[in-house]
Protein backbone atom coordinates (compact mmCIF):
# COMPACT_ATOMS: atom_id res chain seq x y z
CA UNK A 1 0.00 0.00 0.00
CA UNK A 2 1.79 3.30 -1.05
CA UNK A 3 1.71 6.18 1.03
CA UNK A 4 -1.46 8.45 -0.19
CA UNK A 5 -3.85 5.30 -0.14
CA UNK A 6 -2.13 4.63 3.72
CA UNK A 7 -2.88 8.54 4.48
CA UNK A 8 -6.80 7.24 3.25
CA UNK A 9 -7.25 4.37 5.46
CA UNK A 10 -6.15 6.13 8.48
CA UNK A 11 -8.66 8.95 7.65
CA UNK A 12 -11.48 7.10 7.12
CA UNK A 13 -10.23 5.27 10.68
CA UNK A 14 -10.39 8.25 12.12
CA UNK A 15 -13.52 9.67 10.81
CA UNK A 16 -15.32 6.45 12.43
CA UNK A 17 -13.67 6.40 15.26
CA UNK A 18 -15.21 10.49 15.71
CA UNK A 19 -18.48 9.16 14.81
CA UNK A 20 -18.66 6.53 17.35
CA UNK A 21 -17.29 9.07 20.06
CA UNK A 22 -20.36 11.42 18.99
CA UNK A 23 -22.56 8.17 19.04
CA UNK A 24 -21.26 7.39 22.71
CA UNK A 25 -21.45 10.57 24.01
CA UNK A 26 -24.82 11.69 22.60
CA UNK A 27 -26.28 8.33 24.30
CA UNK A 28 -24.68 9.35 27.32
CA UNK A 29 -26.02 13.00 27.76
CA UNK A 30 -29.57 12.04 25.99
CA UNK A 31 -30.09 8.08 27.66
CA UNK A 32 -33.17 7.00 25.43
CA UNK A 33 -34.98 3.93 25.81
CA UNK A 34 -37.61 2.01 23.84
CA UNK A 35 -40.69 0.80 25.66
CA UNK A 36 -44.12 -1.15 25.46
CA UNK A 37 -45.45 2.44 25.62
CA UNK A 38 -43.07 4.39 22.66
CA UNK A 39 -39.33 5.47 22.56
CA UNK A 40 -38.50 7.91 26.13
CA UNK A 41 -35.70 10.07 26.24
CA UNK A 42 -34.03 11.43 29.08
CA UNK A 43 -31.15 12.87 30.47
CA UNK A 44 -28.32 12.19 32.48
CA UNK A 45 -27.75 13.07 35.78
CA UNK A 46 -24.66 12.72 38.13
CA UNK A 47 -24.75 8.66 38.20
CA UNK A 48 -28.35 8.28 36.75
CA UNK A 49 -30.39 8.34 33.36
CA UNK A 50 -33.07 10.21 34.68
CA UNK A 51 -36.46 10.14 32.86
CA UNK A 52 -38.97 12.63 33.85
CA UNK A 53 -42.82 13.52 33.58
CA UNK A 54 -43.44 10.23 31.80
CA UNK A 55 -47.10 9.79 31.53
CA UNK A 56 -48.31 6.03 32.61
CA UNK A 57 -52.16 7.03 32.36
CA UNK A 58 -54.71 8.85 30.36
CA UNK A 59 -55.14 12.49 31.69
CA UNK A 60 -58.16 11.89 33.94
CA UNK A 61 -59.91 15.29 32.67
CA UNK A 62 -63.38 16.24 31.68
CA UNK A 63 -65.69 13.04 31.92
CA UNK A 64 -62.91 11.10 33.43
CA UNK A 65 -62.58 13.12 36.45
CA UNK A 66 -63.28 10.89 39.13
CA UNK A 67 -63.62 7.97 37.23
CA UNK A 68 -60.45 5.37 37.07
CA UNK A 69 -57.52 5.62 35.50
CA UNK A 70 -57.51 4.42 31.74
CA UNK A 71 -54.63 3.04 29.79
CA UNK A 72 -52.56 5.24 28.00
CA UNK A 73 -52.54 4.48 23.99
CA UNK A 74 -48.85 4.21 22.89
CA UNK A 75 -47.15 7.16 21.34
CA UNK A 76 -45.57 7.80 18.28
CA UNK A 77 -43.06 10.18 18.39
CA UNK A 78 -40.12 10.14 20.58
CA UNK A 79 -41.26 11.16 24.02
CA UNK A 80 -39.14 14.25 25.78
CA UNK A 81 -39.23 13.21 29.20
CA UNK A 82 -37.05 15.89 30.87
CA UNK A 83 -38.76 17.52 33.75
CA UNK A 84 -41.29 16.39 36.00
CA UNK A 85 -44.77 16.56 35.46
CA UNK A 86 -47.26 18.81 36.77
CA UNK A 87 -48.46 18.51 40.33
CA UNK A 88 -51.21 17.03 40.94
CA UNK A 89 -53.59 19.78 42.01
CA UNK A 90 -53.31 21.20 45.37
CA UNK A 91 -53.30 23.71 47.65
CA UNK A 92 -49.62 26.19 48.31
CA UNK A 93 -49.07 25.57 43.96
CA UNK A 94 -49.04 28.36 41.87
CA UNK A 95 -50.90 26.54 39.21
CA UNK A 96 -53.64 24.45 41.31
CA UNK A 97 -55.10 24.02 38.10
CA UNK A 98 -53.99 20.84 35.84
CA UNK A 99 -55.29 17.57 36.24
CA UNK A 100 -53.39 16.44 33.47
CA UNK A 101 -50.93 15.06 36.02
CA UNK A 102 -50.87 11.60 35.80
CA UNK A 103 -46.73 10.72 35.21
CA UNK A 104 -44.23 9.08 37.00
CA UNK A 105 -39.96 9.72 37.14
CA UNK A 106 -37.55 6.82 36.45
CA UNK A 107 -34.08 7.03 37.71
CA UNK A 108 -31.75 4.36 35.94
CA UNK A 109 -27.76 3.89 36.90
CA UNK A 110 -26.12 5.48 34.57
CA UNK A 111 -24.03 2.27 33.10
CA UNK A 112 -26.08 -0.45 32.39
CA UNK A 113 -26.50 -3.32 33.64
CA UNK A 114 -26.47 -7.05 32.08
CA UNK A 115 -28.62 -8.25 34.83
CA UNK A 116 -32.00 -7.09 35.79
CA UNK A 117 -31.86 -4.78 38.56
CA UNK A 118 -34.49 -4.24 41.51
CA UNK A 119 -37.04 -1.57 41.54
CA UNK A 120 -37.79 0.42 44.31
CA UNK A 121 -41.18 2.46 43.74
CA UNK A 122 -41.44 5.62 46.01
CA UNK A 123 -44.80 6.76 47.06
CA UNK A 124 -44.76 10.41 48.34
CA UNK A 125 -46.55 11.75 51.49
CA UNK A 126 -48.33 15.03 52.11
CA UNK A 127 -51.70 14.03 54.37
CA UNK A 128 -53.57 12.65 50.71
CA UNK A 129 -53.71 16.34 49.97
CA UNK A 130 -50.45 17.49 48.82
CA UNK A 131 -47.08 16.36 47.63
CA UNK A 132 -45.61 15.08 44.31
CA UNK A 133 -43.58 12.43 43.17
CA UNK A 134 -40.82 14.53 41.18
CA UNK A 135 -39.96 16.92 44.17
CA UNK A 136 -39.64 16.10 47.66
CA UNK A 137 -41.34 19.20 48.87
CA UNK A 138 -44.49 20.57 46.79
CA UNK A 139 -43.26 24.05 48.33
CA UNK A 140 -40.38 24.24 46.60
CA UNK A 141 -40.52 23.13 43.06
CA UNK A 142 -36.89 24.59 41.97
CA UNK A 143 -34.47 22.40 40.06
CA UNK A 144 -32.99 21.81 43.64
CA UNK A 145 -35.73 20.35 45.24
CA UNK A 146 -36.52 17.39 42.69
CA UNK A 147 -36.32 13.91 43.47
CA UNK A 148 -32.29 12.21 42.76
CA UNK A 149 -32.04 8.72 42.53
CA UNK A 150 -28.19 8.53 42.95
CA UNK A 151 -28.13 7.11 46.66
CA UNK A 152 -30.22 3.90 45.23
CA UNK A 153 -29.06 3.91 41.85
CA UNK A 154 -25.05 3.17 43.10
CA UNK A 155 -26.46 -0.06 44.87
CA UNK A 156 -27.69 -0.95 41.35
CA UNK A 157 -31.36 -0.18 42.55
CA UNK A 158 -33.88 1.66 39.98
CA UNK A 159 -35.85 4.37 41.60
CA UNK A 160 -39.26 5.59 40.38
CA UNK A 161 -41.54 8.28 41.62
CA UNK A 162 -45.13 8.86 41.04
CA UNK A 163 -48.08 11.04 40.98
CA UNK A 164 -51.40 10.43 41.98
CA UNK A 165 -54.55 12.26 42.25
CA UNK A 166 -54.96 13.93 45.79
CA UNK A 167 -57.77 15.71 48.10
CA UNK A 168 -61.03 16.09 46.87
CA UNK A 169 -59.72 14.68 42.80
CA UNK A 170 -58.49 11.59 44.49
CA UNK A 171 -60.92 10.66 47.25
CA UNK A 172 -64.58 11.61 47.02
CA UNK A 173 -67.74 10.22 47.34
CA UNK A 174 -71.00 11.61 46.31
CA UNK A 175 -74.38 10.11 45.73
CA UNK A 176 -74.40 11.23 42.21
CA UNK A 177 -71.55 9.76 40.59
CA UNK A 178 -71.66 6.09 40.07
CA UNK A 179 -71.08 3.82 42.83
CA UNK A 180 -69.95 0.62 41.14
CA UNK A 181 -66.56 3.08 40.04
CA UNK A 182 -65.63 3.25 43.85
CA UNK A 183 -64.43 6.68 45.75
CA UNK A 184 -60.86 6.07 45.62
CA UNK A 185 -59.39 7.39 42.57
CA UNK A 186 -55.82 8.36 43.81
CA UNK A 187 -55.45 4.84 45.31
CA UNK A 188 -56.17 3.37 41.75
CA UNK A 189 -54.00 5.71 39.84
CA UNK A 190 -50.88 3.93 42.25
CA UNK A 191 -52.01 0.83 40.75
CA UNK A 192 -52.43 1.92 37.45
CA UNK A 193 -48.62 3.12 38.07
CA UNK A 194 -47.19 -0.20 39.13
CA UNK A 195 -48.65 -1.89 35.96
CA UNK A 196 -46.97 0.83 34.09
CA UNK A 197 -44.07 -0.24 36.20
CA UNK A 198 -44.57 -4.21 35.45
CA UNK A 199 -45.04 -3.99 31.43
CA UNK A 200 -42.34 -1.26 30.64
CA UNK A 201 -39.33 -0.88 33.51
CA UNK A 202 -37.53 -3.84 32.14
CA UNK A 203 -36.84 -1.33 28.92
CA UNK A 204 -34.76 0.80 31.56
CA UNK A 205 -33.15 -2.53 33.19
CA UNK A 206 -35.68 -3.05 35.82
CA UNK A 207 -36.69 -6.78 37.18
CA UNK A 208 -40.89 -6.39 37.25
CA UNK A 209 -40.67 -9.53 39.22
CA UNK A 210 -38.41 -7.52 42.06
CA UNK A 211 -40.29 -4.33 42.70
CA UNK A 212 -40.59 -2.85 46.24
CA UNK A 213 -42.99 -0.32 47.13
CA UNK A 214 -42.25 2.56 49.58
CA UNK A 215 -43.39 5.47 51.59
CA UNK A 216 -43.66 7.90 53.97
CA UNK A 217 -46.39 9.00 56.08
CA UNK A 218 -49.41 9.26 53.26
CA UNK A 219 -47.21 7.21 51.42
CA UNK A 220 -47.02 4.69 53.92
CA UNK A 221 -50.51 4.68 54.48
CA UNK A 222 -50.78 4.33 50.36
CA UNK A 223 -48.30 1.36 50.81
CA UNK A 224 -50.63 -0.69 53.84
CA UNK A 225 -53.52 0.47 51.72
CA UNK A 226 -52.10 -0.94 48.18
CA UNK A 227 -51.02 -4.04 50.41
CA UNK A 228 -54.68 -4.72 51.28
CA UNK A 229 -56.84 -4.14 47.49
CA UNK A 230 -57.59 -7.15 45.30
CA UNK A 231 -56.06 -4.81 42.39
CA UNK A 232 -52.53 -4.66 42.94
CA UNK A 233 -52.09 -8.40 44.00
CA UNK A 234 -48.98 -9.55 41.81
CA UNK A 235 -48.00 -5.98 41.01
CA UNK A 236 -44.96 -5.63 43.81
CA UNK A 237 -42.94 -8.52 45.80
CA UNK A 238 -41.98 -6.50 49.10
CA UNK A 239 -43.31 -3.51 50.62
CA UNK A 240 -42.05 -0.71 52.89
CA UNK A 241 -43.94 1.68 55.09
CA UNK A 242 -42.43 4.61 57.23
CA UNK A 243 -44.92 6.34 59.56
CA UNK A 244 -48.07 4.71 58.01
CA UNK A 245 -51.34 4.91 59.91
CA UNK A 246 -53.49 1.98 58.87
CA UNK A 247 -55.26 1.83 62.12
CA UNK A 248 -56.36 5.24 62.46
CA UNK A 249 -60.13 5.54 61.49
CA UNK A 250 -61.42 6.02 57.80
CA UNK A 251 -64.45 8.10 56.45
CA UNK A 252 -66.97 5.48 55.33
CA UNK A 253 -69.43 5.42 52.54
CA UNK A 254 -73.34 4.74 53.70
CA UNK A 255 -73.10 1.39 51.75
CA UNK A 256 -70.93 -0.25 54.18
CA UNK A 257 -71.08 -1.25 58.07
CA UNK A 258 -70.29 2.09 60.02
CA UNK A 259 -67.81 1.89 62.92
CA UNK A 260 -67.16 4.17 65.73
CA UNK A 261 -64.90 7.11 65.27
CA UNK A 262 -66.00 7.26 61.55
CA UNK A 263 -67.31 9.45 59.35
CA UNK A 264 -69.86 9.86 56.58
CA UNK A 265 -67.82 10.09 53.24
CA UNK A 266 -70.56 11.51 51.18
CA UNK A 267 -71.38 14.32 54.11
CA UNK A 268 -67.34 15.40 54.05
CA UNK A 269 -67.37 15.40 50.19
CA UNK A 270 -71.02 17.23 50.12
CA UNK A 271 -69.46 20.47 52.52
CA UNK A 272 -66.84 20.57 49.85
CA UNK A 273 -69.28 20.91 46.69
CA UNK A 274 -71.46 23.20 48.46
CA UNK A 275 -67.66 25.58 49.43
CA UNK A 276 -67.53 25.68 45.82
CA UNK A 277 -70.91 26.32 43.79
CA UNK A 278 -70.62 26.95 40.29
CA UNK A 279 -72.49 30.27 40.80
CA UNK A 280 -73.50 32.39 43.83
CA UNK A 281 -76.06 30.16 45.32
CA UNK A 282 -76.17 27.38 43.18
CA UNK A 283 -74.71 24.18 43.95
CA UNK A 284 -73.86 21.12 41.51
CA UNK A 285 -76.45 18.04 42.04
CA UNK A 286 -75.61 15.73 39.06
CA UNK A 287 -72.40 14.32 37.81
CA UNK A 288 -72.09 16.49 35.02
CA UNK A 289 -72.66 19.71 36.84
CA UNK A 290 -69.95 18.10 39.80
CA UNK A 291 -67.50 17.32 36.68
CA UNK A 292 -68.07 21.18 35.43
CA UNK A 293 -66.68 22.58 38.48
CA UNK A 294 -63.38 24.39 38.20
CA UNK A 295 -60.95 22.72 39.81
CA UNK A 296 -59.39 25.67 41.21
CA UNK A 297 -62.73 26.65 42.97
CA UNK A 298 -62.54 22.59 44.29
CA UNK A 299 -59.05 23.34 45.68
CA UNK A 300 -59.98 26.53 46.98
CA UNK A 301 -62.76 24.57 49.15
CA UNK A 302 -60.89 21.85 50.60
CA UNK A 303 -59.44 22.59 54.39
CA UNK A 304 -55.98 22.13 55.45
CA UNK A 305 -56.56 18.89 57.61
CA UNK A 306 -55.87 15.38 56.18
CA UNK A 307 -58.10 14.02 53.09
CA UNK A 308 -58.14 10.47 53.65
CA UNK A 309 -59.04 7.45 51.67
CA UNK A 310 -62.55 6.02 52.23
CA UNK A 311 -63.72 2.96 52.68
CA UNK A 312 -66.18 2.01 49.96
CA UNK A 313 -67.06 -1.36 49.62
CA UNK A 314 -65.70 -1.39 46.36
CA UNK A 315 -62.12 0.09 46.23
CA UNK A 316 -61.35 -0.44 49.61
CA UNK A 317 -63.55 -3.02 51.22
CA UNK A 318 -62.17 -2.17 54.92
CA UNK A 319 -59.61 0.14 57.01
CA UNK A 320 -55.75 -1.78 56.09
CA UNK A 321 -55.30 -2.65 59.90
CA UNK A 322 -58.63 -4.47 59.79
CA UNK A 323 -58.09 -6.61 56.86
CA UNK A 324 -54.37 -7.29 58.00
CA UNK A 325 -55.89 -8.95 61.01
CA UNK A 326 -57.69 -10.92 58.99
CA UNK A 327 -54.85 -11.97 56.86
CA UNK A 328 -56.16 -10.57 53.53
CA UNK A 329 -52.70 -8.67 53.46
CA UNK A 330 -50.84 -9.52 50.14
CA UNK A 331 -47.99 -12.26 50.75
CA UNK A 332 -44.98 -10.37 50.24
CA UNK A 333 -42.20 -9.23 52.76
CA UNK A 334 -43.20 -6.67 55.02
CA UNK A 335 -40.75 -3.33 56.79
CA UNK A 336 -42.77 -1.11 59.04
CA UNK A 337 -42.03 1.35 61.52
CA UNK A 338 -42.41 4.63 63.09
CA UNK A 339 -40.48 7.20 64.75
CA UNK A 340 -39.68 8.33 68.63
CA UNK A 341 -41.56 11.72 68.66
CA UNK A 342 -44.32 11.53 65.78
CA UNK A 343 -46.94 13.58 66.91
CA UNK A 344 -44.79 16.73 66.86
CA UNK A 345 -46.74 17.85 63.57
CA UNK A 346 -50.51 17.44 65.84
CA UNK A 347 -52.27 20.58 65.57
CA UNK A 348 -55.15 22.78 63.88
CA UNK A 349 -54.53 20.84 60.16
CA UNK A 350 -54.87 17.65 61.63
CA UNK A 351 -58.58 18.35 62.48
CA UNK A 352 -58.67 16.56 65.72
CA UNK A 353 -59.09 18.53 69.01
CA UNK A 354 -57.63 17.40 71.77
CA UNK A 355 -61.16 16.33 73.66
CA UNK A 356 -61.80 14.34 70.62
CA UNK A 357 -58.34 12.46 70.54
CA UNK A 358 -58.65 11.77 74.48
CA UNK A 359 -62.31 10.83 73.48
CA UNK A 360 -61.10 7.73 71.04
CA UNK A 361 -59.23 6.16 74.31
CA UNK A 362 -62.51 5.59 76.09
CA UNK A 363 -63.44 3.82 78.15
CA UNK A 364 -60.13 4.00 79.03
CA UNK A 365 -59.30 7.62 78.84
CA UNK A 366 -58.52 8.41 82.29
CA UNK A 367 -55.53 5.53 81.96
CA UNK A 368 -54.60 7.02 78.86
CA UNK A 369 -54.47 10.50 80.65
CA UNK A 370 -52.88 9.09 83.81
CA UNK A 371 -50.37 7.50 81.48
CA UNK A 372 -49.36 10.17 78.97
CA UNK A 373 -48.88 12.85 81.56
CA UNK A 374 -52.27 14.65 80.15
CA UNK A 375 -52.32 17.97 81.92
CA UNK A 376 -54.13 20.39 79.63
CA UNK A 377 -56.55 19.35 76.37
CA UNK A 378 -55.05 22.01 74.46
CA UNK A 379 -52.86 21.09 71.28
CA UNK A 380 -49.14 22.08 72.41
CA UNK A 381 -49.53 19.56 75.05
CA UNK A 382 -46.76 17.18 75.12
CA UNK A 383 -48.61 14.53 76.37
CA UNK A 384 -51.41 15.15 73.79
CA UNK A 385 -48.70 15.11 71.09
CA UNK A 386 -47.10 11.61 72.33
CA UNK A 387 -50.51 9.66 72.53
CA UNK A 388 -51.78 10.95 68.95
CA UNK A 389 -48.37 9.71 67.68
CA UNK A 390 -48.51 6.40 69.50
CA UNK A 391 -52.19 5.27 68.59
CA UNK A 392 -51.55 7.09 64.88
CA UNK A 393 -48.56 5.40 63.58
CA UNK A 394 -46.71 3.19 66.04
CA UNK A 395 -50.00 1.13 67.01
CA UNK A 396 -49.82 0.93 63.01
CA UNK A 397 -46.53 -0.16 62.90
CA UNK A 398 -46.83 -2.87 65.53
CA UNK A 399 -50.41 -4.18 64.53
CA UNK A 400 -49.96 -4.82 60.73
CA UNK A 401 -46.10 -6.15 61.63
CA UNK A 402 -47.36 -8.77 64.35
CA UNK A 403 -50.01 -9.66 61.06
CA UNK A 404 -47.56 -10.90 58.53
CA UNK A 405 -47.76 -14.81 60.04
CA UNK A 406 -51.60 -14.98 58.32
CA UNK A 407 -49.78 -14.62 55.23
CA UNK A 408 -46.72 -16.97 55.82
CA UNK A 409 -44.10 -13.67 55.25
CA UNK A 410 -41.95 -11.58 57.57
CA UNK A 411 -42.65 -8.70 59.21
CA UNK A 412 -39.58 -6.74 59.63
CA UNK A 413 -40.61 -3.64 62.61
CA UNK A 414 -38.38 -0.81 63.67
CA UNK A 415 -38.17 2.25 65.92
CA UNK A 416 -36.61 5.13 64.44
CA UNK A 417 -35.52 7.58 67.31
CA UNK A 418 -31.97 9.30 66.42
CA UNK A 419 -31.71 12.94 66.86
CA UNK A 420 -28.54 14.99 65.89
CA UNK A 421 -26.70 16.06 68.26
CA UNK A 422 -27.61 19.98 67.87
CA UNK A 423 -31.47 19.26 68.18
CA UNK A 424 -31.20 17.07 71.45
CA UNK A 425 -31.88 20.23 73.89
CA UNK A 426 -35.17 21.14 72.11
CA UNK A 427 -36.88 17.63 70.33
CA UNK A 428 -38.35 15.32 72.46
CA UNK A 429 -37.48 12.97 70.12
CA UNK A 430 -37.17 12.09 66.13
CA UNK A 431 -40.12 13.95 64.24
CA UNK A 432 -42.87 12.71 61.96
CA UNK A 433 -41.02 11.55 58.68
CA UNK A 434 -37.49 12.54 60.40
CA UNK A 435 -36.40 9.24 58.31
CA UNK A 436 -37.86 10.07 54.93
CA UNK A 437 -35.95 12.85 52.93
CA UNK A 438 -32.32 11.55 54.20
CA UNK A 439 -32.84 8.44 51.84
CA UNK A 440 -32.28 10.77 48.86
CA UNK A 441 -28.94 12.68 50.44
CA UNK A 442 -25.73 11.29 51.51
CA UNK A 443 -24.77 14.21 54.90
CA UNK A 444 -26.10 12.35 56.95
CA UNK A 445 -24.80 10.40 60.33
CA UNK A 446 -23.37 6.62 60.08
CA UNK A 447 -26.60 5.66 61.26
CA UNK A 448 -29.05 6.61 58.62
CA UNK A 449 -26.46 4.75 55.91
CA UNK A 450 -26.77 1.36 57.75
CA UNK A 451 -30.80 2.72 58.11
CA UNK A 452 -30.35 2.56 53.93
CA UNK A 453 -28.40 -0.81 54.13
CA UNK A 454 -31.00 -2.50 55.86
CA UNK A 455 -33.28 -1.10 52.91
CA UNK A 456 -31.08 -1.77 49.82
CA UNK A 457 -30.67 -5.85 51.38
CA UNK A 458 -34.32 -5.82 51.46
CA UNK A 459 -35.07 -4.25 48.27
CA UNK A 460 -32.62 -6.83 46.90
CA UNK A 461 -33.86 -9.84 48.63
CA UNK A 462 -36.75 -9.50 51.19
CA UNK A 463 -34.56 -9.76 53.84
CA UNK A 464 -32.72 -6.76 55.62
CA UNK A 465 -30.10 -8.22 57.00
CA UNK A 466 -26.34 -8.62 55.64
CA UNK A 467 -22.67 -8.68 56.03
CA UNK A 468 -20.88 -6.68 58.57
CA UNK A 469 -25.13 -5.96 59.88
CA UNK A 470 -26.51 -6.34 63.88
CA UNK A 471 -29.60 -9.10 63.05
CA UNK A 472 -32.60 -8.19 62.42
CA UNK A 473 -34.89 -10.51 63.79
CA UNK A 474 -38.88 -11.06 62.37
CA UNK A 475 -41.47 -10.07 64.29
CA UNK A 476 -43.08 -13.54 65.14
CA UNK A 477 -46.60 -14.60 66.68
CA UNK A 478 -45.22 -14.82 70.41
CA UNK A 479 -42.33 -11.58 69.77
CA UNK A 480 -42.26 -8.33 68.62
CA UNK A 481 -38.64 -6.92 68.45
CA UNK A 482 -37.92 -3.47 67.23
CA UNK A 483 -34.89 -2.90 65.38
CA UNK A 484 -33.85 0.86 67.39
CA UNK A 485 -31.88 3.49 64.97
CA UNK A 486 -30.49 5.61 67.49
CA UNK A 487 -26.47 6.66 67.97
CA UNK A 488 -26.56 2.62 67.08
CA UNK A 489 -28.78 0.29 65.96
CA UNK A 490 -29.40 -2.11 68.52
CA UNK A 491 -33.07 -4.71 68.93
CA UNK A 492 -35.61 -3.73 71.54
CA UNK A 493 -38.47 -5.90 72.51
CA UNK A 494 -40.28 -3.56 74.64
CA UNK A 495 -40.68 -0.31 72.89
CA UNK A 496 -43.69 1.33 74.85
CA UNK A 497 -45.26 -2.08 74.99
CA UNK A 498 -47.32 -0.73 78.14
CA UNK A 499 -48.84 2.17 76.57
CA UNK A 500 -49.09 0.46 72.91
CA UNK A 501 -50.68 -3.00 74.87
CA UNK A 502 -53.40 -0.18 76.16
CA UNK A 503 -53.75 1.36 73.09
CA UNK A 504 -54.04 -1.95 71.24
CA UNK A 505 -57.15 -2.96 73.47
CA UNK A 506 -58.64 0.35 72.40
CA UNK A 507 -58.07 -0.22 68.79
CA UNK A 508 -59.81 -3.85 68.87
CA UNK A 509 -62.76 -2.57 70.72
CA UNK A 510 -63.29 -0.55 68.16
CA UNK A 511 -63.52 -2.52 65.67
CA UNK A 512 -65.22 -5.35 66.92
CA UNK A 513 -68.28 -4.32 65.77
CA UNK A 514 -67.84 -5.53 62.42
CA UNK A 515 -69.05 -8.47 60.76
CA UNK A 516 -67.07 -11.63 60.49
CA UNK A 517 -66.71 -11.92 56.84
CA UNK A 518 -66.17 -8.05 57.07
CA UNK A 519 -64.16 -7.44 53.09
CA UNK A 520 -64.22 -11.31 52.43
CA UNK A 521 -64.34 -10.70 49.01
CA UNK A 522 -60.39 -9.62 49.24
CA UNK A 523 -59.56 -12.63 50.23
CA UNK A 524 -56.88 -14.66 48.11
Amino acid sequence: MNYLNLTIVMAALLLAACAVDRRIDTEVTAPRVVTPSGEILGVTEGESRVFRGIPYAQPPVGDLRWRPPLALPAWQEPLQATSPGELCPQRGYDDPSNEDCLTLNVFAPIVASKRRLPVVVYIHGGAFRSGSGGYLSSSNVSPEGKFIGDVWNREDIILVTINYRLGVLGFFSHDSLPSPEGANFGLLDMVAALRWIKQNIGSFGGDPLRVTIMGSSAGAMSVQLLMVIPESRGLFSAAIAQSGYAATPLPRTKNVVQLAGSTVAEALTQAIIDRSSLLPGEVASNAEQLRSIPVARLVAAQNHKYHYPIVDGVTLLEEPGILFSSGWQHPVPYMVGGNSFEGNGYGETIGLAPDALLARTNPHAATVRSMYDIKELVMEDLGLKRLFGDQRYLLAARHTARQMYRVDQPGYLYFFKYVPKADRESSPGARHSAQRQPLFRDDEPQIISTMRQYIVNFIKTGDPNGHGLPKWPEVTVAASPWMVFDDEPQIDDDVRSEKLDLLQSIYEQRVSGLPEDSGRSARH
